[in-house]
């Protein structure tokens, strides 16, 4: 596909925009519905977050599947697959009577999201060339840092209003308006994808070529760490702010929202301005830096105010904020050499940065939650060790843009 321009360039976008939510509307929508998840359905906090990192795991896992099929056979087929395997998930999860169907619920809504996680990065990758991947890749932050924080401020409204199965009913609802919208108005942007692609020796040597681009996987260690510590709030958060100082899941919406909204609409900004002046490197590094001065400073702040909403939004703030600076530029720099397996990078690419939710909101739910420190610490360690991955891994091949 060719590159698009005038209004078919807005409709491009806003399919993008649409398709791209997903995965994230989805993992965090019902976020302030995890208390009231464990009162209802009998079980420990730790359970209900569990559901949280095995729709991460589902994600991860399957992007290598959608990324693969889409190089086969393009993009449109495989993300209403995708699309529509999300919307049988969220029908099981809007049923489900016990925590059990409920993890299975999210696994399978994980599984079909993958598609979606996957593919509009490959999408992206087909239309936007170069330096355009970092610049219209941070404009659409702007819009998105809109729409995910908004998640679970909806969600918030929605469990005091309705109860928390009509996140999922939500959930089905924004499915079915994406396979509608996708089956209708999307044209295919994949020039590379052929059934002759349909072999193991194809699909082995396309993730072996993967494996071994040391700045890829470079920058998708760094990715999988920084989402680690980003997705980290949606998990931890609510027992913080709801169970444990006993705001209200609306007010733990609204609060994420504004807060996170603004970090993030900010610091998109700033990116989107500065990248082309100053470089994917040193953007990259002021992020990791303000992610760990958030870690730092949530820290003390505990020692010095205690366990306050205060103390705990300000660092979330500064975290969110840094962390703009990171996937947008981590997502062109490991694109910016990739020649016609863009699907399958697209797959490892997201399968290995939503693995860093799944293996760290996961451990999340073995610490203890009894006050913010686990949550700093997160923040401190993964930050560093990103910084410390792209700077062993990366810079000695790429010279800093």
């Amino acid at each position: 596909m060719k590159s698009v321009d005038g209004d078919k360039k807005y409709v491009f976008l806003f399919i993008i925009l649409l398709v791209s939510c997903v995965t994230g509307i989805a993992s965090d929508l019902y976020a302030p519905s995890m208390p009231s998840i464990s009162q209802e359905l009998d079980v420990s906090i730790d359970r209900v977050q569990w559901s949280m990192a095995i729709y991460m795991l589902g994600v991860s896992l399957f992007q290598f599947f959608y990324g693969s099929l889409s190089d086969i056979f393009g993009r449109k087929p495989i993300l209403l697959l995708g699309l529509s395997v999300f919307f049988v998930g969220s029908l099981i999860c809007f049923f489900s009577s016990d925590i059990e169907w409920l993890i299975f619920g999210r696994f399978i809504q994980g599984s079909g999201a993958a598609a979606c996680a996957a593919l509009w990065r490959a999408i992206f990758r087909d239309v936007f060339k170069s330096e355009e991947l970092a610049k219209y890749g941070s404009y659409l932050s702007v819009i998105m840092v809109f729409v995910l924080p908004a998640a679970p401020a909806l969600g918030g409204y929605l469990q005091q209003s309705f109860g928390w199965r009509s996140s999922f009913l939500f959930l089905e609802l924004y499915a079915l308006l994406a396979l509608i919208i996708v089956a209708i108005k999307f044209n295919e942007t994949s020039q590379h994808h052929h059934i002759s692609r349909l072999k193991f020796s194809f699909i082995a040597s396309a993730y072996l070529e993967l494996l071994r681009n040391r700045v890829f996987m470079g920058y998708c260690l760094a990715a999988f760490l920084t989402f680690g510590a980003f997705f980290s709030w949606f998990v931890i958060g609510p027992v913080l702010i709801i169970e444990i100082l006993q705001y209200s899941p609306k007010a733990f919406g609204a609060l994420s929202f504004l807060s996170l909204c603004t970090a993030m609409s900010i610091g998109s900004n700033i990116n989107a301005r500065l990248v082309q002046r100053f470089g994917l490197d040193t953007m990259l590094n002021t992020g990791w830096l303000l992610i760990f001065l958030g870690g730092v400073i949530m820290a003390l702040g505990y020692l010095v105010f205690g366990m306050t909403a205060v103390a705990i939004f300000v660092p979330v703030i500064l975290v969110y904020f840094g962390s703009t600076f990171i996937f947008a530029n981590t997502f062109a720099g490991a694109f910016a050499n990739i020649g016609t397996i863009a699907g399958s990078a697209g797959g490892l690419y997201g399968s290995i940065q939503i693995a860093g939710g799944a293996v760290i909101g996961g451990l999340i739910a073995y610490l203890p939650e009894a006050n913010q420190l686990p949550l700093a610490f997160i923040y401190i360690v993964s930050s560093a060790l990103a910084w410390i991955a792209y700077t062993l891994i990366v810079k000695p091949v790429v010279k800093p843009s």
